[in-house]
């Protein structure tokens, strides 16, 4: 039995240029294919770029330090938190600017609201993301709406328009009210019809950034989940982190102290600037990283990017050490790989996370090897590895033979351990980056 039925995407695509109400991202090229060939003499392309971003853009999450400078950082809140049972409320007859009251709530069906669920908000203001006006002449959640939903017992309100209350309001006010009462927000869901009339869950877990008040996210519809327990597989982002690339940079672009100080004590909040590298910390890669006709980030379908796990146990390999097809075979014994599993490389290299020479003092998968993964035809590939080639060998071919393939590659994982007894399924849902060669995100495992 499959872990879920189907996944639906609910997040609004991220890219430069995309509608926002305030700094918008920013993206550029850190190696382009054409620079790629000149350094490869023609015989190999790669692209690869990095982010500029907050932490509020787009589809996200806001959690508890959001407006409490007491509160519980994103990365320690654990992930199952943020697979909840989700309740949508049809909310599209109050119109583009109408305002969501308690009464609404509950023509809506919000009084069957069961404690732990989503409160899902559907206004349908999705549709209007390219109106200049998107962000200012928009649904709203009246205070008495956001008191309700938080006597509810609700574990997260998510709503299909941004701010969630008065447009213009700078003290947050509704949603204060729902944060007080222990509810995280998710805001800008997109694609909520397709969703209508299904048993979901809603999968909005944060990237692992430390020390983080709110976070990018892609949103998912879990159908008919039926996770019994989770495994969170990825690594925390942070500013002194091993990269093989441009290493993440984080900072504070609005504080508790400032904000108070601006509000007269009253009131405070927090969000994060941040500049992220396609392909650092636990991320997947697309085929189009180094094919340059492969598909993008954003072209991926969801339902492809769950596997159920096969494990091939190389704990044995040392720093420098090769992944040979003979290695993986022996790993793999007489059970045949089967449509849909994913090929997990488990090194426990994560072990080393902390380590300087984490990125170059690790075993490395061979030639043959790829070959072999290649023709086992997995849904996709799973590492706690980050580079899969021989560490000194810059053409990285391992990653060429893979990606030319036309398979994803999820890296720099990590509790691979605790997939050792059982069946379990491997979910990794990147964050929307429009034409992306790769993607940070939330991996985690399941199992029913």
């Amino acid at each position: 039995m499959r872990v879920v039925d189907d996944v639906v995407d609910l997040s609004m695509p991220f890219y430069e240029g995309m509608p926002t109400d305030d700094l918008g991202p920013k993206v550029w090229e850190r190696m382009s294919y054409a620079y790629a060939r000149q350094l490869q003499a023609d015989t190999q392309t790669r692209r690869g770029c990095i982010i500029l971003t907050t932490d509020h853009t787009g589809t996200h999450i806001d959690g508890p330090l959001r407006f409490d400078p007491r509160g519980t950082p994103l990365e320690e809140i654990p992930l199952d938190r943020f697979i909840v049972p989700a309740r949508l409320l049809d909310l599209r007859f109050i119109g583009r600017d109408g305002t969501i009251t308690k009464k609404d709530l509950k023509k809506a069906g919000a009084d069957q609201l069961v404690k732990g669920e989503a409160a899902v908000l559907w206004t349908g203001h999705d549709l209007h993301i390219t109106d200049p006006a998107y962000f200012w002449v928009r649904p709203q959640l009246s205070l008495d709406g956001a008191e309700y939903l938080a006597a509810s017992g609700a574990a997260i309100v998510a709503s299909d328009f941004p701010g969630l209350g008065t447009p213009g309001d700078r003290r947050f006010e509704a949603k204060r009210v729902l944060h007080r009462a222990g509810v995280m927000t998710v805001e800008q869901l997109r694609n909520l019809i397709s969703v209508q009339g299904k048993s979901w869950h809603l999968y909005a877990a944060p990237l692992r950034v430390r020390g983080s008040a709110g976070s990018l996210l892609r949103a998912c519809a879990l159908v008919n989940w039926r996770g019994k327990e989770v495994v969170d597989l990825t690594l925390d982002l942070h500013g002194r982190m091993p990269s093989l690339g441009a290493v993440p940079t984080f900072w504070t672009r609005a504080s508790h102290e400032l904000t108070s100080f601006f509000h007269d004590g009253e009131v405070s909040y927090q969000s994060q600037s941040m500049m992220l590298n396609e392909h650092a910390g636990t991320h997947l890669d697309a085929p189009c990283h180094f094919d340059q006709s492969g598909i993008a980030i954003h072209e991926l379908q969801l339902p492809r990017l769950i596997g159920r796990a096969r494990l091939l146990d190389m704990r044995h390999k040392g720093s420098l050490d090769p992944i040979s097809q003979a290695d993986l075979e022996a790993a793999l014994g007489n059970r045949p790989f089967a449509p849909g599993d994913a090929a997990v490389v488990w090194t426990d290299h994560s072990n080393n996370y902390a380590r300087e020479d984490y990125g170059y003092a690790r075993p490395f998968i061979t030639s043959d090897g790829a070959d072999w993964l290649i023709r086992q035809k997995p849904s996709m590939l799973v590492t706690d590895l980050v580079g899969l080639d021989e560490p000194a060998d810059l053409t990285s071919p391992v990653h060429n033979k893979i990606l030319l393939a036309g398979m994803c590659m999820l890296q720099v994982t990590t509790n691979i351990t605790a997939m050792a007894g059982g069946e379990w399924e491997i979910c990794a849902f990147p964050i929307n980056f429009v034409n992306g060669t790769g993607a940070p995100l939330r991996a985690f495992a399941a199992r029913v």
